[in-house]
């Protein structure tokens, strides 16, 4: 470690120094100073590497990746080996998107490779000036029906909806949400232990945009029988434990919250909720309590 940071405080960029760096990553892929100094060696190279650098340039990535999929800094690179790859065409990106199907296949639900993901599918729209929303929703859609347990897959519908919205590819934007409230009702019968489909659901019930959709009439319809199927969950679990769901009666207290914003007239229950998420829920008591003095 310490000769390869001499190198670089005496700018030595050399073929040798680069396989200093390649011994060092294997080491230590986390050590982000080595992957900078890799770099310059790269760029003061550059007019003497041919396109079989640069692909095994990916291919030692990659082997990385197999070992360390979860860090940072070697997403970092990959990506920046792209955009400095010989081959400036689509191809070698939607190749790579292929490349990451497959990784997201054995650890559905690396954060990194979803970001990652996202990053590849700019590029691609950008060179292509076509729009791949619609089947990366589908991508999105099909990890959660796998596994409802896919934070990543969640996360990456809420990324990708109001963009849809926005950019008006959604043709029956109406059908779209009645179907997803449908859609989150059904997840949370299939596991309401799941922290997941709760994170999304306070996301979707507080974007005014599936309200602009629907109408407000339509839409606390839905979120009052989204409710109902909220309390007949924790009603269950409560009957099967003895204990209430601290997921439902979190999603409860944000529908009040919705109500009250929406200037709904209705029967408070937040307080109730609350006093009860400090008895089940201790290590998060201050929290309740401070959400507790604010009703």
């Amino acid at each position: 470690m310490d000769k390869v940071l001499d190198l670089r405080d005496q700018r030595i960029f050399n073929q040798e120094v680069l396989k200093d760096t390649t011994q060092l990553l294997k080491i230590n892929p986390e050590y982000n100073a080595a992957w900078n100094y890799r770099r310059d060696v790269i760029v003061n190279l550059s007019g003497e590497l041919d396109n079989d650098f640069w692909e095994n340039e990916l291919a030692f990535s990659m082997s990385l990746l197999k070992d360390y999929p979860k860090v940072y800094w070697i997403w970092n690179h990959r990506n920046w080996t792209l955009k400095s790859h010989k081959d400036s065409s689509v191809n070698i990106w939607l190749r790579e998107l292929a490349i990451v199907n497959k990784l997201l296949q054995m650890d559905p639900r690396n954060y990194h490779g979803w970001h990652y993901r996202r990053v590849l599918l700019a590029n691609i729209e950008s060179m292509t000036s076509e729009s791949r929303d619609n089947e990366e929703l589908a991508y999105a859609t099909a990890n959660i029906n796998k596994n409802i347990s896919n934070y990543s897959a969640w996360h990456q519908k809420a990324v990708l909806i109001p963009k849809m919205f926005a950019k008006n590819e959604i043709p029956d934007k109406r059908k779209f949400v009645e179907d997803e409230f449908k859609y989150i009702i059904n997840a949370i019968y299939t596991d309401a232990e799941d922290q997941s489909v709760w994170f999304y659901i306070e996301w979707f019930v507080k974007n005014g945009i599936f309200m602009e959709a629907l109408g407000r009439e339509i839409f606390i319809k839905q979120l009052q029988d989204l409710q109902q199927n909220v309390l007949a969950i924790n009603e269950d679990d409560f009957e099967f434990s003895g204990k209430q769901n601290n997921w439902c009666l979190k999603i409860l207290i944000v529908l009040e919250d919705v109500f009250k914003s929406l200037s709904l007239q209705f029967t408070p229950h937040s307080q109730e909720y609350l006093e009860q998420l400090i008895e089940a829920d201790p290590l998060r008591k201050n929290r309740y309590l401070h959400l507790l003095n604010r009703k």
